[in-house]
């Protein structure tokens, strides 16, 4: 018994000391809006979950209805976007906790990096970049701010929601001149 207790115990220490790939990569605003179609600021007005079997069996999304415009170009935007993971009860799944629950509730604002995935079932989907690239905003001081993920990340800090618009479009610029 105490040998087989020892076994499992080493056996756990070893699996703890295997490497981890991270799902999660952190970016800068320059790298994410370097991979991403359009930077958006949308009211979230619908949020609906779904599973299917992309690109692995029993894959729970989250689907976000946007209404807003795109901070690259000021267009109006107005579509859904979805995302890997969900807080539903029948997701299984580690990918929950980003977005968070307060990031994506309906009627709130969110800065959203968004990405066509052609692949995506269904003839594919404008998807959320990766699993930080919805900002929520929050009124703050008597001016909408952006509230930050930390380090790795578009906006580390909180940052003025005006101040964002003009980081979004002088790194929109910035790209585009060096196409």
């Amino acid at each position: 018994m105490r040998k087989s207790v020892l076994v499992v115990a080493l056996c756990g220490a070893a699996l703890l000391a295997t490497p981890v790939v991270a799902a999660i990569r952190a970016m800068n605003l320059s790298e994410l809006m370097s991979i991403t179609q359009d930077t958006v600021l949308a009211t979230i007005t619908a949020k609906t979950s779904f599973a299917s079997d992309y690109p692995f069996e029993g894959a729970v999304y989250t689907r976000l209805q946007l209404k807003g415009e795109s901070l690259r170009t000021g267009a109006a935007f107005e579509g859904s976007v979805v995302f890997l993971g969900s807080h539903d009860p029948a997701d299984h799944f580690g990918t929950s906790e980003m977005p968070t629950l307060q990031d994506t509730r309906v009627g709130s604002q969110a800065v959203v990096f968004t990405l066509h995935d052609a692949d995506f079932p269904g003839g594919g989907a404008d998807v959320a970049c990766n699993l930080s690239a919805i900002y929520r905003v929050e009124d703050g001081f008597g001016a909408p701010v952006v509230m930050g993920k930390g380090e790795g990340s578009a906006f580390p800090d909180n940052i003025k929601l005006s101040d964002v618009r003009a980081a979004v479009k002088a790194e929109h610029a910035k790209q585009q001149a060096g196409k």
